[in-house]
């Protein structure tokens, strides 16, 4: 681990010397194309007069022109659909050479505009991957969390077991759990901890959030099986400051701060930061919440109760310092994440089991330093790097003599635990202690204007000790031990496009490694005994894939990607979470050949635009991780499942009427089957080619938004949307077995949600107005966990730019 830190620091130091070793008598002009509202602008043509020098804009609306002699230029920024951009540029020592161009929309040419004024938003749909792009910018001023944000997009399902802070898990297409990764500007999150993940994020830090779906492209360097959403941070070139603060039901407080300040030397800080709490004393109500009465039956009809154990806070800190948009750098940032986390865990895997003095609290701490440069000793040459070193601590308490009842009270004063079933002695106070070095590098080149090559690695390499002050149990020996597990991510991608830009192609190549080291405690070749020896285990995986997208005439869009994959386990899967899942240091990488196709279609008449799309996606899965049945004592590992099969479709429309009325529908439709024949003793499955069990198969979602100030003619901007969710009933368990009257299931879930927003000055100020659950449904993602029911909150927000 010491030679991988001292490695990772060394290529660093390289890559910063190199920068510095550009020739003082050439210089590069580096900018970047925008619209008037910020947002950048792609496949604009940059030429700088007197040079002979010209380029094209990149997906971010980035620019770099190298190998210039001193002088005064003039520049010119073109598109279909702006009007030309012009500025006059001196190149000299001591003078910035980076700009900002600013281009105005040509008011008669916006129904004419092709596919070259794209802004970065639009650029990234454009991609042949399967992809969900979802502009943040425009719902900026909405108090609305990422989770309920991404619920409504179509493949994607969002399942929480509860209200603030509680733990949830996404699908896309069927797969889920740590199959579908989460990225913060290209950066994996996955050893972050839970107060740093991605539903504590606000949706004014955030520029746009890319969903990829099934197959991911090179550059995210993560082992994303499933599929990956990356969150894309602000990166406003001008200076500006974001202030929000909200408050709703259950106490709920969310605050978030997003800044950035540039001097003209190219010196720069920024920020952020949220705070989110919450009581989430919500009623609760139906089967197993019940309290009995002085005859020792449960009290008839359906009572209601207030969770009273759930309560969340958290933290995150995030502060950058250092340059950005110069020469030498287009950023060289160096971060502090400090993040903190306290909340109560309310009840077990159902609402039958009630705690009342169980607690868990994290924090989280990561330097990090960021490098990238386009141009990089090449004009060509493109860098991004990054790296970083975090601790993550979390302690679960459970030192409760009770039992408690859903109205608070407390009985039978033998308990040891709350959380340990049967199991003694149960008292806990574990605390895992994580320390991981994170280190990424990314390359891209131009082979020539429509040819390029990408090359990313990612290292993640995670070293876990335990302590527990009160525990003496056999099981959790191993927890206690030093455990260890480094992942290992490269891929090289080819990129091609031919036919007058109609026809582009992907090819990759990805390489996957990963060592576990962990103590067990089980029975161990043949043993009659479970007892405690050290497992090490090690394994790799090629995967190749493709992508590709063909552009037909009358704005047909057809899209096709396939690849080979494979997911490394994480630590919570191999090194458990010492209380309720054990460690599983022999599981075998998941490999999955995914295949998505798609058309895409723009109709427009006049004032109106209609977006048209259907796909079908093909998943089959060997190994997949999932965790297992509980035992008698509350505890589970994840273990593999030969095979699964997933097919579908998708279509998804976006409509837009004048500027004033926007509505969108999607609907997906999923069928995820058992395909393991036999189990490990050779016997035939009784669940074979059967649905797999708690995952949802159809799904439709709805959105209507009236942008009443250009519908009115009023001056300020004035914004109501209202939306609809809606998840078919579908089975906790397996659907062969049980008889159909005793089968458990999840009900159907048919929830509303509407908002008004108001912002003046040019949104400098806003206040907006939300009800999420409009009308106060029973809701359940997972069986017997209520999630809360009608939600009103209030967002302020203040806006300098």
């Amino acid at each position: 681990m010491q030679f991988k830190k001292i490695f990772l620091t060394a290529i660093l130091l390289a890559l910063f010397s190199c920068s510095y070793a550009q020739t003082a008598s050439k210089f590069s002009l580096t900018g970047c194309v925008t619209d008037t509202t910020g947002a950048a602008i792609a496949g604009a043509t940059v030429k700088l007069n007197g040079s002979g020098k010209q380029t094209i804009t990149d997906v971010n609306g980035n620019f770099t022109l190298s190998q210039l002699t001193p002088g005064t230029y003039k520049i010119k920024v073109s598109i279909i659909g702006f009007i030309l951009g012009e500025q006059e540029v001196i190149l000299q020592n001591g003078l910035p050479k980076q700009l900002v161009v600013q281009l105005k929309e040509r008011r008669h040419d916006l129904q004419t505009v092709n596919v070259h004024g794209l802004t970065v938003v639009q650029a990234t749909r454009q991609q042949p991957f399967a992809v969900t792009v979802i502009d943040a910018k425009k719902i900026a001023e909405r108090d609305i969390d990422i989770n309920r944000l991404l619920d409504g997009q179509s493949g994607i399902r969002v399942q929480e077991s509860g209200g603030l802070g509680s733990e949830f898990n996404y699908s896309i297409h069927g797969l889920s759990g740590k199959a579908v990764k989460f990225f913060v500007d290209g950066i994996p999150m996955e050893s972050f901890g839970r107060s740093f993940s991605i539903n504590n994020f606000s949706a004014n830090v955030i520029d746009r959030i890319e969903v990829y779906k099934g197959v991911t492209p090179v550059q995210l360097g993560g082992d994303a099986l499933g599929g990956a959403i990356n969150l894309v941070t602000r990166r406003e070139v001008q200076n500006y400051l974001d202030l929000s603060h909200s408050y709703g039901s259950f106490k709920t407080n969310r605050s978030a701060i997003s800044g950035k300040w540039r001097h003209h030397s190219g010196f720069t800080l920024q920020t952020n930061s949220f705070y989110n709490y919450s009581d989430n004393n919500y009623q609760v109500w139906g089967p197993t919440v019940e309290v009995a009465g002085e005859d020792g039956r449960p009290i008839p009809g359906f009572p209601r109760f207030r969770r009273f154990n759930d309560d969340y806070r958290s933290y995150t800190v995030k502060a950058d310092i250092g340059y950005t948009n110069v020469g030498w750098a287009d950023q060289l940032l160096i971060g502090i994440t400090k993040a903190d986390q306290h909340r109560g865990i309310q009840t077990g895997r159902t609402m039958a089991y009630v705690y009342g003095d169980v607690r868990y609290r994290e924090d989280f701490f990561m330097p990090s330093v960021r490098y990238a440069k386009r141009g990089f000793i090449d004009s060509k040459l493109n860098i991004d790097t990054y790296a970083s070193y975090n601790k993550l601590n979390g302690t679960t308490i459970d030192t409760g003599s009770y039992k408690y009842k859903w109205n608070g009270e407390t009985f039978d004063s033998r308990v040891n635990g709350e959380l340990g079933g049967i199991r003694s002695p149960a008292k806990t106070i574990y605390t895992f202690s994580d320390r991981t070095t994170l280190g990424r590098l990314n390359l891209s080149y131009a082979l020539a204007q429509q040819q390029s090559l990408n090359f990313n690695y990612t290292l993640n390499n995670t070293s876990r000790s335990g302590s527990d002050a009160i525990s003496t149990a056999e099981w959790a020996i191993p927890f206690r031990l030093p455990q260890d597990m480094n992942k290992q991510v490269a891929g090289i991608s080819y990129e091609a496009i031919v036919l007058n830009d109609r026809f582009t192609n992907t090819i990759f190549v990805k390489y996957f490694s990963y060592q576990a080291k962990a103590s067990v405690y089980d029975y161990n070749n043949g043993s009659q005994n479970k007892e405690l020896f050290y497992r090490d285990t090690r394994d790799g995986a090629w995967g190749l894939g493709y992508a590709g997208k063909f552009a037909f005439d009358g704005q047909y869009l057809l899209k096709l990607s396939a690849e080979n994959t494979t997911r490394l386990p994480e630590a919570l899967e191999l090194l458990g979470d010492g209380s309720t899942v054990l460690n599983s240091s022999s599981l075998k990488p998941e490999k999955s050949t995914n295949i998505n196709l798609s058309l895409h279609k723009t109709f427009g008449w006049g004032a109106r635009r209609l977006q048209a799309s259907i796909g079908t996606f093909f998943r089959n899965t060997r190994n997949l991780i999932w965790l297992g049945e509980s035992d008698l004592m509350g505890t589970a590992r994840y273990e593999n499942l030969d095979q699964v099969r997933a097919m579908g479709a998708e279509f998804e429309l976006n409509y837009a009427h004048n500027k004033w009325l926007e509505a969108s529908a999607n609907a997906t439709y999923q069928d995820i089957r058992n395909r393991q024949q036999f189990e490990p003793n050779g016997a035939m499955s009784i669940v074979y080619n059967d649905r797999l069990r708690n995952i949802p198969y159809l799904l439709a979602n709805g959105e209507i938004r009236v942008y009443l100030d250009q519908a009115l003619h009023l001056k300020n901007k004035f914004t109501f949307y209202t939306n609809t969710h809606f998840v078919q009933r579908y089975y906790l368990g397996w659907p062969s077995l049980g008889a159909a009257d005793t089968k458990l299931v999840i009900p159907t879930q048919f929830v509303q949600d509407a908002g008004l927003s108001y912002a003046l000055q040019q949104s400098r100020y806003s206040i907006s107005l939300a009800c999420r659950n409009l009308f106060d449904r029973q809701v359940f993602d997972n069986y017997l966990l209520q999630k809360p029911g009608r939600f009103v909150s209030l967002k302020l927000r203040y806006l300098i730019q």
